[in-house]
């Protein structure tokens, strides 16, 4: 079967303009259509996926209690925790499963660095229900590895 030069032109701008589709479909994700509810929902996705793939990114964060966990405060993964704390500002930094009423994981005391030197840093995984309390500003980066600086 011998396929005309017409037919096969057409055939060729209509495969082009099937693999652009996508492409321009992706870029254009319509959030105004979104209910408050669908664009939370894709927030706490789109947050779980950047700890998934391991992308360091960092939150700065007041003093108080999160939630680890799908629909928290904080997705699930491991963080380096960085005290923030300034002057003589100090605090407790806990870690405790099943929503702050199991088990304590973690206990640290966090402070202000000396003049001159680093803030204290912890690395801390968050799983499922667990409660992080901070009682000094902080920031959580995430942690995909060695952190190279």
């Amino acid at each position: 079967m011998k396929v005309s030069g017409f037919f096969h032109r057409f055939l060729c701008c209509l495969l082009v303009a099937l693999l652009l589709i996508p492409a321009a479909v992706a870029d254009s994700v319509d959030l105004s259509s979104m209910s408050d509810t669908e664009i939370v929902a894709l927030l706490e996705q789109v947050n779980q996926e950047i700890v998934t793939r391991g992308i360091n990114k960092t939150a700065k964060l007041p003093q108080g209690a999160y939630t680890a966990g799908k629909g928290k405060d904080i997705p699930v993964g491991r963080y380096v925790y960085t005290c923030l704390a300034t002057g003589d500002d100090w605090g407790n930094l806990t870690v405790k499963s099943d929503g702050g009423k199991g088990e304590l994981l973690l206990w640290e005391v966090v402070a202000a660095p000396e003049s001159g030197a680093d803030p204290r840093t912890v690395f801390i995984t968050l799983n499922e229900g667990d409660k992080l309390d901070s009682g000094v500003p902080f920031s959580l980066t995430i942690m995909s590895g060695a952190l190279f600086q």
